[in-house]
């Protein structure tokens, strides 16, 4: 049976097809030669096809309904069903600083770039006062996750009369690419975790989903009658956040939490209750870890090594980061799979790892 059935949808191969068409010919016109070489062996050859690629498109439309298998805009239709809308694309903002002549009008639209190349465009047009000083709001030209530093949005690019100079005090707030398929689906399946509380996916869902900035969620239990090997003390948990403002995170938990279950952590806050009581929330936040990879490719020789091998292999690590989260373990072997999937014609990978707390300074 073919077509939508208890079990799903079933669709029927290729040579099902053509041995269905092969009987009805016979049927019909008697014992004709249907072999791939008679002329009706190829007529049904190309009637089996275009049935074929006709299932195909009517597999795909069944799946497109469904979250877990729908892609593209059909997985925008899909979630919508649950108030849900992909996150479209976001620029970096960043506070910046101008020095030059007093009165100087500095455009809205002036451009200037980071040390890495980076263009910025200024919000608002900004006037430089008596002192020759301003300060302003730029966002990056190009959306995604572009990096603006402290101190590093130096170079003017957009020439004004009386504008010197320009910096950035603060590191920028960092823009977002477009919300893939895969996250959309996982954020889906947080969404309907939300209605609940008292339970780790329900407040970890209702943290990512009703807390403004945060990013990941951590919740370690100690359910048992005794601390635990880290400090956490009996029937309590620990939620590491990266993201978000404390007081934020605190009254959420606070309203989530289960009765009777405390909290803990490093950072404490306090929220006050329906009777006016302020009650004390314990969470923590992530300790940054920096992982610095030095890779070598020994190369196999057959030809097929791109010549853009080490941007491919710098783009499939980070790929493979990104989908680490706050207190994932980065174990060394899972790191040759992306590089081996990725990159053609290697014959090894050597790979150096080392960790430390400064992104701005390199291991020995």
């Amino acid at each position: 049976m073919t077509g939508v059935t208890p079990q799903g949808f079933e669709r029927p191969s290729f040579e099902e097809i053509r041995a269905d068409i092969v009987a009805e010919f016979r049927a019909v016109l008697g014992p004709v030669n249907t072999g791939p070489e008679s002329a009706v062996g190829q007529q049904i050859a190309i009637m089996a096809e275009r049935e074929a690629l006709l299932w195909e498109g009517l597999e795909a439309t069944y799946h497109s309904q469904y979250p877990d298998t729908a892609k593209g805009r059909s997985l925008d239709g899909a979630v919508q069903l649950t108030g849900i809308t992909r996150l479209d694309a976001t620029r970096t903002t960043v506070a910046v600083q101008f020095a030059g002549d007093p009165g100087t009008v500095i455009p809205a639209g002036s451009e200037a770039s980071t040390n890495d190349g980076d263009l910025f465009s200024l919000v608002v047009e900004v006037t430089l006062d008596g002192s020759g000083e301003g300060e302003g709001q730029m966002q990056a030209v190009e959306t995604g996750e572009v990096l603006a530093l402290a101190g590093t949005l130096v170079n003017i690019e957009t020439p004004v009369s009386g504008w010197d100079t320009i910096t950035n005090a603060t590191d920028g707030e960092e823009g977002r690419n477009a919300e893939t398929d895969p996250q959309l689906r996982a954020r889906r399946a947080q969404s309907l975790q939300v209605a609940g509380a008292g339970t780790v996916p329900a407040i970890r869902a209702r943290l990512l989903q009703q807390v403004d900035d945060v990013t990941a969620v951590t919740i370690i239990e100690n359910r048992n009658d005794t601390v635990d090997g880290q400090g956490r003390p009996p029937h309590s948990f620990e939620t590491v956040v990266s993201g978000g403002t404390d007081q934020d995170v605190a009254d959420l938990l606070w309203e989530v939490k289960p009765a009777g279950i405390e909290t803990t952590g490093e950072i404490t806050s306090a929220v006050e209750d329906s009777q006016g009581v302020n009650q004390t929330i314990r969470f923590s936040r992530p300790i940054q870890r920096f992982v610095w990879l030095k890779v070598d490719l020994q190369v196999d020789g057959t030809g097929e090594f791109p010549d853009n091998a080490e941007q491919a292999t710098k783009d499939a690590l980070v790929a493979f980061g990104e989908t680490l989260s706050v207190g994932d373990d980065v174990l060394y072997q899972a790191l040759f799979g992306p590089i081996y999937r990725n990159i053609p014609g290697i014959d090894m990978v050597t790979l150096t790892v080392a960790v430390n707390s400064d992104a701005g300074t390199e291991p020995d």
